[in-house]
């Protein structure tokens, strides 16, 4: 007996889940060729995928991205919130490249990590070779993003995430020669100036910095927004008093939207720490 129609394309949209999921971001040529569906079929369920915020469309380079990947779990509230963010940061970050003519990189909180979700550096006139591509990982430790993110954390949800990354060596604090004092008068730093940058390598600088500040979820920071620019052209003061308001207003839409257009921020009495 033929499969009824409701089922076929269950079926198919399953096929493009795994085959993103195995192979990573893909075109729409490469998803031809490799699930078996005509075009037509696949532009359908592609919309009626990325409707339901299980895969997004790439602003930097125009692959398609399976958000369960991303989320790096199952869970339908993961999957759903990796789409809300993107759908209501997009605008805001084309915007934010119009006016600044900078890249600009959206980050989300997850198992430990700062994971670039999206990118508009295919947007921006000062492309580089070593920019970072969507689904990298990076530090939350060292990332202008991570310590944008850190920053807004109460000292209860702080002291937990480095309790679960202390037995990991190539991400806990160690690795950076810091300690939680040092990390704490770090964040201090960050709150009183209103952003973070990427933190200084051992081996080497790089020849981007980034500023970033971070992305709220109600009440609780959900990750960051930055935006990166070589190095060598101007410090980092210099560059966040030419963008960092517009940055900020491009986060706070961006947060606001999550919301339905109110934020809701912890007060300074909720996210005190204790230096010792």
């Amino acid at each position: 007996m033929e499969a009824l129609p409701q089922t076929r394309a269950v079926h198919r949209a399953l096929d493009v889940l795994e085959f993103l999921a195995a192979n990573g971001p893909c075109e729409l040529h490469h998803l031809h060729k490799g699930t078996g569906l005509s075009k037509s079929t696949l532009r359908r369920l592609l919309a009626t995928l990325m409707e339901r915020r299980f895969i997004r469309l790439g602003l930097s380079d125009g692959l398609y991205r399976s958000n369960i990947a991303a989320s790096n779990s199952s869970h339908a509230e993961m999957i759903v919130r990796i789409g809300a963010l993107v759908e209501a940061a997009r605008p805001h970050m084309l915007a934010l490249t119009r006016e600044t003519e900078w890249p600009v990189d959206l980050h989300i909180y997850a198992s430990g990590r700062m994971r670039i979700l999206e990118s508009t550096y295919g947007q921006s006139p000062f492309p580089s070779s070593n920019m970072l591509k969507p689904d990298t990982e990076l530090s939350v430790f060292a990332a202008a993003s991570g310590l944008a993110y850190l920053a807004a954390l109460s000292e209860a949800q702080l002291t937990a995430l480095i309790d679960t990354l202390k037995d990991e060596k190539s991400v806990s604090l160690e690795r950076f020669g810091l300690t939680r004092p040092l990390l704490i008068n770090d964040l201090v730093n960050i709150r009183s100036a209103g952003f973070a940058t990427r933190r200084l390598s051992r081996t080497g600088t790089g020849d981007r910095n980034a500023i970033a500040v971070a992305l709220y979820d109600g009440r609780q920071p959900i990750g960051a927004l930055a935006i990166s620019w070589k190095r060598p052209l101007m410090n980092a003061s210099a560059f966040a008093a030419r963008h960092l308001d517009r940055l900020k207003q491009a986060a706070n839409a961006i947060s606001g939207s999550l919301q339905g257009g109110e934020i809701d921020r912890p007060g300074t009495e909720d996210y005190a720490w204790d230096y010792s």
